[in-house]
């Protein structure tokens, strides 16, 4: 089976539930990513939109709602119902099982998303991005980190090699003082006195 057939099949599954709670559909987009094609198709209802994103199963669903979106499972996390959802976070080989859960999971969000104000909806959006920027920035530090970390190297390699010179001057580059431990302090004073 192609992929669109597999989606259309699974939409199949949820559009009755969609349609009986105002979601009318809105469009497919195409598009290709570094894992090939995919098809992301929306539901709308007013200033709400249901997002389901598909590869070869579905690879995101998403809520939105004016400008706040969120994630079909940190939506679910954040409304409590962690341990009762029956969407995987992973592809699966039963595409049309995929789908059967999402409508199952449903039935969490109804009162809030498909039939409310989205208040539960904007709170996760909120949470969502938050934790987005953090991990970016815990990523960025670590990223930085290991390249720090590999000049330290360089450095007590030169040092061990009796080049105290160019030990001292790649110890100078490393602009998180903290990733230092005390030998390498020692060894900079050492290469200091011996220049």
């Amino acid at each position: 089976m192609e992929p669109l057939i597999d989606l259309v099949k699974g939409l199949e599954i949820l559009e009755p539930f969609l349609k009986r709670h105002g979601f009318a559909f809105d469009n497919y987009e195409n598009g290709k990513g570094s894992g090939g094609q995919y098809t992301v198709a929306t539901y709308k209802n007013g200033r709400k939109k249901f997002i389901i994103g598909f590869r070869f199963s579905i690879g995101e669903i998403g809520y939105e709602f004016d400008d706040f979106v969120v994630g079909h499972t940190f939506y679910l996390d954040h409304i409590g119902v962690a341990d009762k959802k029956q969407f995987p976070d992973f592809q699966s080989d039963d595409k049309l099982l995929a789908f059967r859960h999402i409508l199952h999971d449903f039935e969490f969000i109804v009162d809030d998303f498909f039939n409310g104000l989205c208040v539960k909806l904007i709170e996760a959006s909120k949470l969502e991005e938050q934790y987005i920027k953090e991990h970016k920035a815990k990523s960025q530090i670590e990223y930085n980190n290991h390249f720090e970390e590999m000049k330290i190297e360089r450095a007590r390699q030169k040092f061990k090699e009796k080049e105290y010179k160019s030990s001292l001057q790649i110890y100078s580059t490393v602009g998180n003082k903290d990733l230092l431990n005390e030998l390498d302090k020692k060894t900079i004073e050492y290469c200091e006195k011996h220049m």
